[in-house]
């Protein structure tokens, strides 16, 4: 089942654009939360439970208060990201795909920090100093209530028979303007000239973007992630309006461009700009204790594989290495987890002594030390073949051909398995090809630095 293809169908089949509320087409929103629905419900995905009421209070309280003090409202741009782009830059929490833009912006960007659930760290051990919680805006959300009347709403329930899956859409759309009236009332105030999203289609980014437009702002997304034609945000089948879509996209690269959807974003408006923390990791000097983990490895194996692993196919994933482990003893694994309840999943694969969950290392720092890459379907595949480093795609449900086979074609650092023999075989005797970086270079664009400076010069 290729979920992307069915939204597409539905989109195709369907009248979408005229489903309305408040003179905007809601399915701009709801086709993620859709595509969301369904891999999760294909992959039998759960969520983690929620925390208690007292619990989650005692988390909420300090992040709503976090940072607000002495700060002033005029800023210039405004920078939405979460603590999953976190890296440790010269000894210092950057946002590592927005690093260069608070170089270049320096005290004129105040950043809005999504803590992911987590309480918020001491803004001390930040490479930038002006920050607001993502709470400030949730909590006076929950408050405000809306009951808009949604327009040919019908054409929902005929998808949802359709596709067999039962959303509340209701709730959806309200949660959607409710955001929007807080984001609104926050932008006559601040008045910025451009916000910065890390990821647009999350539900809270969409209706900021669409506040953003009530206001006149201009909206930038910044690539986090794999863009493909399998990926359901930038796949528009038709035109349903741009409320709440980025007026840009700063892509990794020009590839970017042949994925991505007219209907979502104007091509002249895809701007190439590279990647950061990729060029950081290039030119940073060796960590003494990363070198000296690995060296300990390599005593005890002949080859090394670092896994990037997904929350929503983690779990098959863990079973196809426990396998793979148990026929491949002289390789070590270090499977590298997206999941903060790393120390839960450690106890299930505790028994096989080569497959690992590395000390708190950084998936990054550790991937030159190591012989392959392997994943499923995660971003780090097109930048490990940056780092020079092949990838080994294990092809669970079909979803790294979806994602990656227009990209990937005939690259000589790419492999992929469909099943353990392919898989043991390919670690066993793949000779590493010795110019992998040369031939990946074109998916992302030279020096970050220059290239955000000239979009913002030009364009902002």
């Amino acid at each position: 089942m290729n979920e992307f293809s069915v939204i597409n169908d539905m989109e195709n089949k369907y009248p979408v654009e005229t489903i309305i509320a408040e003179d905007v087409p809601v399915w701009q929103f709801l086709r993620n939360i859709y595509a969301d629905v369904l891999y999760k419900s294909h992959f039998s995905f759960s969520p983690q439970k929620k925390t208690k009421r007292l619990t989650n209070l005692i988390k909420v309280l300090p992040n709503y208060f976090w940072e607000k003090q002495n700060k002033k409202n005029d800023y210039s741009a405004i920078l939405f990201t979460d603590t999953l782009e976190e890296r440790t830059i010269d000894g210092l929490i950057s946002d590592k795909i927005a690093h260069n833009i608070l170089m270049i912006m320096q005290n004129h960007i105040l950043v809005v920090l999504d803590p992911l659930g987590e309480r918020h760290k001491s803004v001390s051990k930040y490479f930038h100093s002006d920050f607001l919680s993502i709470y400030r805006f949730v909590l006076p959300a929950k408050l405000f209530w809306h009951k808009l009347k949604i327009h040919n709403s019908y054409i929902l329930d005929e998808i949802e028979s359709d596709i067999g899956i039962k959303i509340n859409y209701v709730n959806c759309v309200n949660q959607f303007f409710r955001y929007v009236k807080v984001f609104h009332k926050w932008l006559k105030i601040t008045r910025p000239k451009v916000i910065y999203v890390n990821c647009y289609f999350s539900l809270k980014h969409q209706a900021l973007i669409y506040a953003a437009k009530l206001n006149n702002v201009i909206t930038v997304e910044l690539q986090h992630g794999i863009i493909s034609k399998a990926q359901t945000a930038y796949a528009q089948q038709k035109k349903m309006g741009r409320h709440s879509f980025p007026d840009y996209l700063l892509s990794f690269g020009e590839i970017e461009k042949s994925q991505v959807s007219p209907y979502f974003v104007s091509l002249k408006n895809i701007f190439p700009i590279g990647n950061y923390y990729l060029e950081y990791i290039n030119s940073k000097k060796t960590n003494p204790k990363i070198e000296n983990f690995f060296m300990s490895l390599r005593n005890n194996y002949n080859k090394i594989v670092i896994i990037s692993a997904q929350e929503l196919i983690e779990q098959k994933l863990i079973s196809f290495l426990s396998e793979a482990a148990t026929k491949l003893p002289d390789v070590a694994f270090l499977l590298f987890l997206r999941k903060r309840n790393a120390k839960k999943i450690s106890l299930t694969i505790s028994k096989q002594n080569n497959l690992l969950i590395p000390p708190n290392f950084d998936l990054y720092e550790c991937c030159n030390y190591c012989d392959y890459h392997t994943t499923v379907f995660s971003t780090f595949a097109i930048e490990a073949l940056f780092l020079g480093v092949p990838t080994i795609f294990i092809n669970i449900n079909s979803l790294s051909e979806e994602f990656y086979s227009e990209l990937l074609t005939k690259h000589i650092g790419v492999k992929c398995a469909n099943n353990i023999k392919e898989y043991t075989e390919i670690v066993e005797n793949w000779k590493i090809p010795t110019n992998i970086k040369k031939q990946s270079k074109k998916y992302f664009s030279d020096n970050n630095y220059n290239q955000i400076n000239s979009f913002i010069n030009s364009h902002l």
